[in-house]
Order: structure tokens, then C-alpha cells, then sequence
């Protein structure tokens, strides 16, 4: 797993996370009804600025794709330009995503859960923070019941903190806790999260993640870490979704 990962994340880090030029923005075709997307994965533009990436979001949404035949979007060079920050209508990541959302649907493939994988520091306290893109006019306690990019789906919520709680607990950190909807609640106008969950029938769940976590040197975390993702993939695989839409 570690060195499999490594080799994916060779693909981003080329050129100090600037990747190599060519298509800016990938979609790799998957046979579950799953989606990730890892729209930090190399350097990005924002606010008259160049940020750095994602660390290992972009090698780990690979590697999720390669063993849970999940499908995948992602952000594969540098560009002046932001996916989960520019307005919808010049964002051409989420114009690729939508497109290749309604095209799944024609097919009748269609996909029900997008997971958007990013990172946050490792001297956050918590280990993965959820987004739900609430109304920022709620308060705090609607927030941490806020369902609105699930679709109300309040069970997706529950098997992805149950198995990352199950994973986190025994861990030798302090920062076993996953929030919700607290720092990063991906309620922008333009996220991935809030514009593709406003435009589809596609679930949308914003997963920031810990450094510490993403950081193959922290074996146990990082472990960890791989093995919730993946069982929450499969778990979400699992659901006859069209028995509850």
C-alpha cells in the first residue's frame, strides 16, 4: 500500500506539486456507484496567490480508484486557477464533473456519492473535519445536524464517522476527532461539495484531513486513515440507493 501510494503521488509532486502539463483535469471511469475527487492535489491559484497542494490527496484518491474501482476526478497539473474556490460557470473542473455525472446518469450508471478528499494542517485538533455546505446563517448546533449536501441522507454520515471512529480510537495521538460543519464546512458559493450536490442527484461529503494523517511517516495514522476510506467506500457500494431516492 505505502509504496504503491508514493508511486501515485510521483504524478503530483513532479515540479515541486506543479505536475506536468497537459490535460489539466483527469476523470478515471470506475465500475461502483462511488466517486472521489481530489481537486488539491497539486498547486492551485487562489486570491492573487499560488497555494501549495494537498498533500498526498492526489496519491491516495489514486490508490482508493485502483482497489475499490471507485471513480475518480482530479486536478493532474498547476493552472492559474482554483476547482473548489471559481465561480461555476469558468471552473472547469466541476464543468468536466457535472458532465461526466449526467453522462453516467444516460448510461444508466449512475453515480450517488461524490467523497472530496482535502487536506488540512497537522496542528488542526481534529483528524477529519465534514463538510455539508449548511446555510451560514444556522447556528452551531444546526450545523452539526446539517444534512443539506447529503440530501438529507443522514446514514452516509453515519458509516463514514463509525468507521473512522472505529480505526481512529486505538491510535497513539491525540487528534482522533472527526468533526462537522465546525472550520471548513464547505459552504463556499463555488465548492465542489455545495455546487455539485445545488446541481445533481449526487451525494456530496467534504472530508478535510489531518496532515498527520496524510503523512506516510506516521505509519499507524496513515494506515488507518487508507483502511476507513476504503471501508467506507465499500459500505457505501453496498447501498440500493435506488430504494431510498
Amino acid at each position: 500500500m505505502f509504496e504503491q501510494i508514493e508511486k501515485n503521488e510521483r504524478i503530483f509532486s513532479v515540479n515541486n506539486y506543479d505536475g506536468i502539463s497537459g490535460d489539466n483535469y483527469k476523470v478515471v471511469k470506475g465500475s461502483i456507484p462511488i466517486m472521489l475527487s481530489a481537486p488539491h492535489s497539486v498547486n492551485h491559484f487562489r486570491g492573487n496567490q499560488k497555494k501549495w497542494a494537498d498533500l498526498y490527496t492526489g496519491g491516495i484518491a489514486l490508490y482508493l480508484q485502483q482497489t475499490t474501482g471507485c471513480h475518480l476526478i482530479y486536478n493532474a497539473c498547476y493552472t492559474e486557477k482554483d476547482p473548489n474556490f471559481d465561480a461555476p460557470e469558468c471552473n472547469d473542473y466541476q464543468v468536466l464533473l457535472k458532465k461526466y455525472l449526467q453522462k453516467m446518469t444516460e448510461e444508466h450508471c449512475p453515480i450517488y456519492m461524490l467523497l472530496d478528499l482535502h487536506g488540512s494542517a497537522a496542528t488542526r485538533e481534529y483528524a477529519v473535519e465534514l463538510g455539508t455546505a449548511p446555510n451560514p446563517k444556522l447556528s452551531e448546533i444546526e450545523k452539526n445536524t446539517d444534512l443539506t449536501s447529503l440530501h438529507g441522507h443522514k446514514f452516509v454520515e453515519d458509516i463514514v464517522v463509525r468507521m473512522f471512529n472505529e480505526n481512529f480510537s486505538s491510535l497513539n495521538t491525540q487528534k482522533k476527532l472527526v468533526w462537522k460543519n465546525k472550520l471548513f464546512t464547505a459552504g463556499g458559493a463555488n465548492t465542489v461539495t455545495k455546487n455539485i450536490s445545488d446541481n445533481t442527484r449526487t451525494d456530496c461529503l467534504q472530508l478535510e484531513i489531518n496532515g498527520e494523517y496524510r503523512n506516510p511517516n506516521n505509519k499507524e495514522q496513515f494506515n488507518a486513515l487508507i483502511v476507513s476510506l476504503t471501508q467506507i467506500i465499500h459500505k457505501l457500494a453496498e447501498i440500493d440507493w435506488e430504494d431510498i431516492r
